[in-house]
């Protein structure tokens, strides 16, 4: 059987984003950096204060549990949350902007 597959991932980490950033912005690439910094620090302490973070034209970070179920409801309680997790939804402005993406076959080596 065959599929499609993505390739060509690149990396590009909090330092590019910075710099990239301060080229398109008045900041600097230090205050860039530092306020990107601020929102990963921001955003873990919110979802554990039980908020759902939206940023607007970005998208939406809530918590959601793995748990344990049971026919019996007296059997349910804080032990049957086993992990939380994070999720992310994409805003429909990221999602436009993906649909614009162009899809090319490329040569496989």
């Amino acid at each position: 059987m065959w599929f499609p597959k993505l390739t060509g991932s690149r990396l590009m980490n909090l330092r590019d984003v910075a710099k990239q950033l301060a080229k398109e912005s008045t900041l600097s690439e230090a205050d860039v950096y530092a306020e990107i910094f601020g929102l990963i620090n921001l955003i873990p302490d919110k979802l554990l204060d039980w908020y759902t973070v939206k940023l607007d034209g970005f998208g939406s970070f809530r918590l959601h549990a793995k748990v344990e179920t049971s026919d019996d409801p007296s059997k349910i309680d804080v032990r049957s949350i086993k992990e939380l997790r994070i999720s992310f939804k994409p805003d429909n402005e990221i999602k436009k902007s993906l649909k614009k993406a162009t899809i090319s076959k490329s040569k496989k080596e």
